[in-house]
């Protein structure tokens, strides 16, 4: 069995290895590529990393949908699923992903097994994990990726529909 210095250096070196992509000011992810954007409105936000798969209103209907292996959420209804309520922090967790991020060899192993053979691909977060992609697309700027990350979380919650009226509020 490895012992703990040798595992945390292997981490060590895997980490160093994707390195690179964070001195880049373009993330691919699969054939996207997400740009940092000036504005830190939450619409502008939405329009350049979450349309892509949840559509310019939210309901799952985005160009790239029809290609992923599970549909995205309609970003809609998060509070109707929710008994009425719109979780902001769990929102933001999801859309951040820093959760998902693996935190140990094993994890990073299952995952990269999980990509390549299909095996458990229900381990294998289906969004893009925005938090890392926000810290590579803005290195300097923590306030301003906590400022873009309360808007874009504050924009979703403007697009829920309220209860039986099959409308979205004003926003």
């Amino acid at each position: 069995m490895p012992s703990r210095s040798a595992r945390l250096a292997a981490l060590m070196l895997a980490l160093l290895a994707v390195a690179p992509a964070a001195w880049s000011q373009q993330v691919p992810v699969k054939k996207l590529t997400f740009r940092a954007v000036a504005s830190v409105n939450g619409k502008d936000l939405f329009k350049a990393y979450c349309a892509y798969c949840h559509g310019d209103d939210g309901k799952s209907h985005g160009p790239e949908a029809a290609v992923l292996r599970v549909p995205p959420a309609d970003l809609t209804s998060i509070a109707a699923r929710n008994g009425g309520k719109f979780e902001a922090s769990a929102v933001e967790d999801k859309i951040n992903g820093w959760k998902l991020v693996p935190r140990t060899i094993t994890e990073m192993s299952a995952r990269t097994e999980a990509m390549n053979t299909g095996k458990e691909a229900e381990n294998v977060p289906v969004m893009p994990l925005f938090g890392p992609l926000f810290a590579r697309l803005y290195p300097q700027e923590v306030r301003d990726r906590q400022i873009r990350m309360a808007n874009l979380v504050r924009y979703v919650k403007s697009l829920q529909e309220t209860p039986g009226s099959g409308e979205v509020p004003k926003r």
